[in-house]
């Protein structure tokens, strides 16, 4: 019998073909020539197909081996191209490196520079602190010799109090001399009846006379001179009599000023041009008016030529406009800084349309600055013959009302009121409310013809 068999060796396929006979064929059957004839024929065709296979299988491994030769050449160029780029990595980090280095030696350097810069402004403020420790040293010992001194003074101020029964008894001899005095009051009473009435009689004459009108300042100065010196020694009751006196008095020397001073603007000529000087404002000149008695009124509006327009801006009414020997307005700002710090009286002249003239006075006239838009703060009391026009102004502030003409459009600015009493920065239009009035009665306006606004330190 023919047996076939396949053997594996060294992971390559081959086969081999084992014919052997089995022992019990040999010696059980005789085989004949054409048997056998056929037998290796059969053997011989066998052989061939199975070299056949062989042959494609090497064929087979064959195309397998071009396939793993073309993934492994492949894997080299792949690996060749990673190699050029690691090598142009590897340069540039080179070239960062040694920029990275150079940077790094600079900014050594800089910090051995700011170093010493450093170690420098600390022995300076060691040597500063040396020095302010010398003069704390310094101070130690001025403060310790201070209060030994005051140590000193509270010992002496014991030894002074010991004297105060002393000053006890001084006390009440001088408590007998106000006695004294007291008596002496009553004693010069009848001289302050005497000097009153005479006052009295220099007050029903007055007239632009300088000799008259400087005796009765003379006698009012020595009116009040003698007031003063016997106050200390007053009681409340003779303290009040004498106060209503001097307030008697002092209206009545107003009275004469005002007099005097509406006889000066009725007069014709310029004003006298100063230069006075306020803080944060410098020097300014200035229009004054004087009396025979010298006293000067300042004047902050004049409206009587009717040559400027006082439809000007905002600005223009801040820090004045105007001629000041004609028309002008001084300026809020410099009326502000001048009624600051110091009670200013306020004289308003007013001529009317009828040519009739009449006069309102304010003794605390004052107006805020800027940050209060120019409010007008203060009045005081009234005193007059044309009324209290301005008041119901009093706590308003410096504004702009704008309104339209046949011609134009214009701005009136003034303390303004929503019921308004007076108008002296309008225009001189009788058909206008917005013209220059005074006092509106009856529904009606009393317009103006010409208008004076004067300022001066309040009289003492």
């Amino acid at each position: 019998m023919l047996f076939i068999g396949f053997t594996r060796m060294n992971t390559q396929n081959i086969l081999t073909i084992q014919l052997e006979q089995s022992q019990e064929d040999v010696s059980e059957h005789t085989v004949s020539s054409n048997e056998w004839e056929l037998l290796r024929d059969n053997a011989f065709s066998t052989i061939s197909d199975l070299k056949k296979i062989k042959l494609s299988v090497y064929k087979e491994k064959l195309n397998l081996y071009h396939e793993k030769c073309k993934i492994k050449d492949d894997v080299i160029l792949a690996l060749q191209t990673c190699l050029e780029t690691y090598k142009n990595t590897n340069q540039n980090d080179n070239d960062l490196i040694v920029f990275l280095k150079s940077k790094l030696s600079e900014r050594h350097t800089n910090l051995e520079a700011l170093k010493k810069t450093h170690h420098n402004q600390i022995a300076n403020y060691e040597a500063a602190i040396s020095e302010k420790n010398d003069k704390i040293d310094i101070q130690d010992a001025i403060i310790k010799q201070k209060d030994k001194q005051i140590v000193e003074l509270e010992a002496k101020l014991k030894e002074k109090s010991d004297l105060s029964n002393e000053y006890k008894k001084q006390i009440a001899s001088l408590e007998a001399t106000v006695e004294e005095s007291d008596a002496k009051m009553f004693a010069q009473e009848t001289i302050i009846r005497e000097k009153d009435y005479q006052i009295g009689l220099f007050g029903t004459e007055v007239a632009p006379n300088p000799e008259r009108v400087r005796s009765n300042q003379e006698l009012a100065l020595n009116w009040k001179t003698h007031n003063l010196n016997q106050a200390v020694n007053c009681t409340d009751t003779e303290n009040k009599l004498s106060n209503d006196k001097c307030n008697m008095q002092n209206e009545r020397i107003l009275h004469y000023t005002i007099k005097e001073l509406q006889e000066t603007l009725r007069g014709e000529g310029t004003s006298e041009i100063k230069i006075i000087s306020l803080p944060r404002i410098g020097p300014f000149k200035v229009a004054i008016k004087n009396g025979t008695n010298g006293s000067g009124w300042m004047l902050i509006q004049r409206r009587v030529y009717k040559l400027m327009d006082f439809n000007q801006g905002w600005f223009s009414y801040v820090d004045g406009f105007g001629n000041l020997d004609e028309d002008f307005w001084i300026g809020l700002d410099k009326i502000h800084a001048m009624t600051k710090g110091q009670v200013h009286e306020l004289y308003i002249h007013l001529v009317f349309s009828n040519n009739e003239t009449r006069y309102a006075y304010y003794d605390n006239f004052a107006i805020s600055g800027k940050s209060d838009d120019y409010k007008l703060r203060s009045l005081g009391n009234y005193f007059g013959n044309a009324g209290d026009g301005l008041r119901t102004h009093e706590q308003h502030i410096f504004k702009t009302i704008r309104y339209v003409t046949k011609n134009s459009v214009e701005y009136n600015r003034w303390w303004q009121h929503e019921c308004p009493s007076c108008n002296l920065n309008g225009s001189f239009d009788e058909k206008s409310e917005f013209g220059v009035w005074w006092c509106r009665g009856n529904g009606t306006y009393k317009f103006l013809e010409s208008v004076q606004m004067l300022v001066r330190r309040k009289q003492t």
